[in-house]
């Protein structure tokens, strides 16, 4: 850049050249004129455009991540013809590369575009000054505005746009160029804007960190393009950094500073590819390594990214976390209640087990207590009591519960208006763990605590004011939540809170296979099945050792013996629960084979797939789970709909979900919904069902635990059907406690509050 270069004229220059990657194997290459924007979605990350090519009589219809691209823009387009039933032909779009226009018919349309021109003024300046009038604009701007009708102001205010644009183009290039695919392109340049491209140039591992979709090995293989090298420490904290949060994911709170290294030796590592030239160096060895993930732990730690106690390495926000639960915990515990009501059976109108009674004093002696106990003792009875307690002495009663299905079946069972916890603190969207408002109540009552994780709980406790009465209702034998911590488990381990275990078990009059197998479980024997003459039962296991059999079996099952027998509607009333989504009896394969049958589109092989770039193609009739809270569309992790119609022209499913709710999904919102013909157990949390499927095979041999299969059974409420091999089932039932969950709630607790 020469020293006479103004700062105006510095962001027009173009960015050095980047190699362009030969086409792929199906792709192709057109350049032209975007002539009509036939759909934009409200995000502009997915769009429908026609674009005219020279040569070509008619508009190529384009569809894909076009963010950005406007009429009038000169685009090169890489990506794949496809025939659709409806539309016909048209290219979807795996780069959107934006030219600078370089024929006169290009420019003037452009310059027709840009704010204070159009069409007249732009045909006046092209005539006057020819294939230079973008040039001359950006460059002798004087130029420009001396033409008949065009002036200083609206030369100024078309530079300013033309400018603008520049700017997104060399951003969408540049990111394209380092092999970035044009939808992440759109994410990351809306996310920076024209800044994309300094943050990543100087730290590309910050894509993983601030822009939604990106992960690790994205960035990663981003980095290895700009040519960072492999014990770059940017790398090494980035690697370890993603080893955290990994294992968060996982549940985890903490790691230990140990395993926390040898993690991050494994993922930063990778063995030299057997295709490498013959000269290729040899990778890192492990001491250096080594040296190079102890220094990027000592930065993080001196960033205040994680914090160390002992041996332990928390990131900071979760150590916060941690912290600020015990300190909710002891406020709570210390509060001082203004009207606790009196609890009679006479008063409430209901009948109470010695187990319940012990229970209602506890939360009369208590501010702080916790009621746990399995499936068919007596929890929401004591919930009921407690509502119509408090209602009755005119005080005021909040009723959560982790997911929607739960807070309806504890709206139906109890009379009371039960809300999920993110709706009833109004969760700010994006600002997870900040509440708007702090509750009114002076009791609140959370359902499936045992789905509470560390940010939820957290979240929940902060918003009751002092003097309220607080009570969690959970089964502990179940799994825990999907996020970090094992909250309800540790508040009861650390033996410093108010708990109740419910043991007796009230059953139904015929007696319950399901709540029978249940307690069997628990105790580490195998089911039994039902009878197997010929008489209906609410409990069977099907003993299938082949994993291709029992997926089969499943199938016949849900869609055929099922329904015959019970009565039960295969989409709505039956539920496939399996421990992994891979392998042949987990949800992937599961869903596809169900879908295949279940879904009279896809039976009937129809031929028109989702227009939306998405990992499954959806179809009308199909069974869907939310899988990611969306604040904007008001839908919740766990949510189940039936996908009833499509608009082709917006390119918008319309899903109606359980509560009768009916919500539009554009192709960016499709990303979290998941076929859900097959779940896995953990998202099964917070529900029941009228009927349960439930595959076990070896295949699932890292996950099979008793509290999985406790879970997965205690999910059906008239019927459940276990389908697998007798050692699948042994292992399952045998193997005792959940998966290693590194968490300090437990001891902080203990250190904390008095014994």
């Amino acid at each position: 850049m020469t020293s006479e270069t103004t700062p105006a004229q510095q962001s027009l220059l173009p960015l050095p050249q980047l190699p362009v990657a030969p086409l792929a194997e199906g792709q192709v290459a057109v350049e032209g004129i975007v002539s009509q924007q036939v759909f934009v979605s409200p995000d502009a990350d997915f769009a429908v455009l026609r674009l005219d090519v020279a040569g070509q009589l008619r508009p190529v219809v384009v569809v894909g991540a076009l963010a950005g691209l406007r009429v009038g823009e000169t685009v090169r387009i890489i990506g794949r013809n496809e025939q659709h039933e409806r539309y016909g032909q048209r290219l979807r779009a795996d780069q959107a590369l934006p030219q600078v226009p370089v024929t006169r018919l290009g420019v003037e349309r452009y310059l027709a575009t840009l704010t204070g021109l159009g069409p007249e003024l732009a045909r006046r300046i092209v005539a006057e000054l020819g294939q230079t009038a973008l040039t001359a604009l950006e460059e002798e701007t004087f130029r420009v505005s001396q033409i008949k009708g065009v002036g200083k102001k609206r030369a100024q205010r078309a530079l300013l746009d033309a400018r603008a644009r520049r700017e997104e183009r060399e951003v969408m290039i540049f990111l394209q160029g380092l092999g970035i695919s044009a939808a992440y392109a759109s994410r990351i340049r809306k996310q920076w804007g024209q800044a994309a491209i300094t943050k990543v140039r100087e730290n590309p591992y910050a894509l993983a960190r601030e822009v939604s979709g990106i992960g690790f090995h994205i960035a990663d293989r981003i980095a290895t393009a700009m040519g960072v090298e492999p014990l770059s420490p940017l790398r090494c904290q980035a690697g370890v950094r993603h080893v955290l949060q990994t294992a968060c994911d996982s549940g985890h709170c903490y790691l230990p500073e140990r395993e926390l290294g040898q993690r991050s030796v494994v993922l930063l590592a990778p063995p030299l590819p057997d295709d490498a030239p013959p000269n290729s160096p040899p990778p890192p060895t492990d001491e250096k390594l080594q040296e190079c993930i102890s220094g990027a732990i000592a930065t993080l730690r001196s960033h205040g990214e994680t914090l160390h106690e002992g041996e332990a390495v928390y990131l900071a926000a979760l150590h916060q976390q941690e912290v600020e639960l015990t300190r909710q915990a002891l406020r709570l515990q210390g509060t001082i209640r203004t009207r606790i009501p009196t609890i009679t059976e006479h008063d409430i109108s209901l009948r109470l087990a010695d187990g319940q009674r012990a229970a209602l004093q506890r939360v009369e002696s208590s501010p702080l207590s916790i009621i746990t106990g399995g499936p068919g003792t007596g929890k929401t009875t004591i919930i009921s009591a407690l509502v119509r307690a408090y209602l009755r002495a005119g005080l005021r009663v909040c009723l959560a519960a982790p997911t929607g299905r739960a807070a309806k079946r504890l709206s139906d069972a109890t009379g009371h208006t039960a809300k999920t916890i993110h709706r009833l603190l109004n969760l700010i969207p994006g600002e997870r763990g900040r509440s708007t408002k702090d509750l009114e109540v002076d009791l609140l009552v959370c359902d499936e605590a045992s789905m509470l994780d560390l940010s939820l709980a957290v979240t929940l406790l902060q918003a009751v004011p002092g003097g309220a009465t607080v009570v969690l209702v959970g089964d502990v034998d179940q799994l825990p939540s999907v996020g970090p911590g094992r909250v309800l488990a540790d508040l009861i381990d650390s033996e410093r809170l108010a708990v109740t275990r419910l043991r007796e078990i009230f059953r139904q009059k015929e007696g319950s296979g399901i709540i029978d197998n249940a307690q069997c479980i628990l105790r580490g024997e195998l089911p039994q099945s039902g009878p197997s003459d010929g008489g209906l039962a609410d409990f069977y296991w099907i003993e299938v050792e082949d994993a291709q059999k029992s997926r089969e079996t499943v199938v016949r099952l849900v869609s055929e013996r099922i329904p015959q027998r019970f009565g039960f509607d295969p989409l709505t009333d039956v539920q496939v629960l399996t421990p992994m989504h891979r392998g042949e009896v987990g949800t992937e394969e599961l869903n596809r084979a169900l879908q295949a049958v279940l879904n009279p589109a896809v039976a009937a092989q129809a031929k028109e797939p989702s227009t939306a770039p998405v990992k499954t193609t959806f179809y009308v009739g199909d069974k869907v789970m939310q899988v990611k809270n969306n604040y904007e569309l008001d839908v919740w992790n766990g949510d189940i709909g039936v996908i009833i119609g499509r608009d082709e022209e917006e390119d918008l499913l319309l899903v109606r979900f359980e509560d009768e709710r009916q919500v539009a999904y554009d192709p960016t919102a499709r990303e979290d919904l998941e076929l859900a013909y097959a779940v896995s157990v953990h998202k099964s949390q917070g529900s029941e069902y009228k009927a349960v499927v439930v595959p076990l095979h070896i295949q699932h041999y890292p996950l099979l635990r008793r509290n999985l299969l406790y879970t997965a059974v205690t999910r059906g409420k008239r019927l459940v059907v276990l389908v697998g091999g007798r050692r699948a089932v042994r292992r399952a039932v045998t193997q005792t406690g959940d998966l290693l969950r590194y968490t300090g709630l437990r001891e902080r607790l203990r250190s904390i509050l008095p014994g």
